[in-house]
């Protein structure tokens, strides 16, 4: 049994937060602001902050929900701790580092109660300046380690092919689709797909368990769809920029793991793909660091 509790409201916004406490305060009031509407409940975990995150909850948002775990233990298990004690028949995980937008998640909500099928939905994403982040993508392939946006490649030639395929840069952004996955930073589910595919995949400490639940998704036959007419600002990065090379490393182990778990042992494979993935860290490091 994944959930605690039975579904009692619309919709459940579970945040997992690390030390992003002006970030997550500017969230929370965004979400009062627009999801006034709709019947929804707040749930903070909190992994072990040291700039008295848990202390403003407390104060500013005291109908908001906060877990505090006394270490980090992660995105994805901060995420399955917020899922089982969720009430809601939709589940948001939205990062501390986002802003709402008029309109909230009623409209993406409708949409997905129209589609049986839909089991996770994602909003069009920007920057602070309005300008979009590609938040729906492709599946990993062999060739990500060298195409995706943070690759050499895409820097230098931000046109290649292998960049636009996996980025869906040539993709019209401004229209409804059906895609292969969409970012954690948000990410709307139907509490019936959870049901059956399960919980986050905590081997995943943090980075790509979006990617894996959407690939899960579809092996058991739901949907994953971007929704652009719902808008969400993304500071992105700014509640992990203090460890940068850490949160690097980190990503690039989870893109490991990703492979491993969903793709064929073949060793001489493998060991490309590992080769690739750390020489892909060592060059995003050096543009990032020198």
């Amino acid at each position: 049994m994944i959930f605690v509790n039975q579904p009692s409201k619309l919709l459940s916004i579970i945040i997992v937060n690390y030390c992003a406490k002006n970030l997550l305060k500017k969230c929370l009031e965004s979400i009062l602001k627009y999801e006034k509407d709709t019947e929804f409940e707040v749930i903070v975990v909190d992994n072990d902050s040291k700039d008295h995150s848990q202390e403003m909850v407390k104060s500013n948002f005291p109908h908001v929900k906060l877990i505090e775990n006394k270490r980090n233990s992660g995105f994805s298990h901060g995420c399955n701790q917020g899922i089982r004690e969720s009430q809601g028949r939709y589940i948001l995980l939205l990062n501390p580092d986002t802003e709402l937008t008029p309109g909230g998640f009623k409209k993406m909500i409708d949409f997905m109660d129209s589609r049986p099928e839909i089991g996770i939905c994602g909003p069009k994403m920007v920057d602070r300046n309005g300008n979009l982040q590609f938040s729906c993508r492709s599946f990993p392939s062999y060739l990500t380690a060298i195409s995706s946006s943070q690759s050499v490649l895409n820097r230098i030639f931000p046109k290649n092919p292998l960049s636009q395929k996996y980025l869906l840069k040539d993709q019209d952004h401004s229209q409804i689709r059906e895609v292969d996955w969409v970012s954690g930073s948000c990410l709307l589910v139907k509490r019936e797909m959870l049901e059956k595919v399960g919980l986050l995949d905590q081997r995943f400490f943090m980075y790509v368990e979006d990617v894996d639940l959407c690939y899960r998704a579809k092996m058991a036959d739901f949907s994953v769809f971007y929704f652009p007419p719902v808008l969400v600002i993304h500071y992105i990065g700014k509640s992990t920029q203090k460890r940068k090379l850490a949160m690097l490393v980190e990503h690039h182990r989870s893109m490991y793991y990703f492979y491993r778990k969903h793709h064929e042992a073949n060793v001489f494979l493998r060991g490309i793909v590992f080769l690739s993935i750390w020489m892909r860290l060592f060059f995003v490091a050096g543009m990032k660091f020198l």
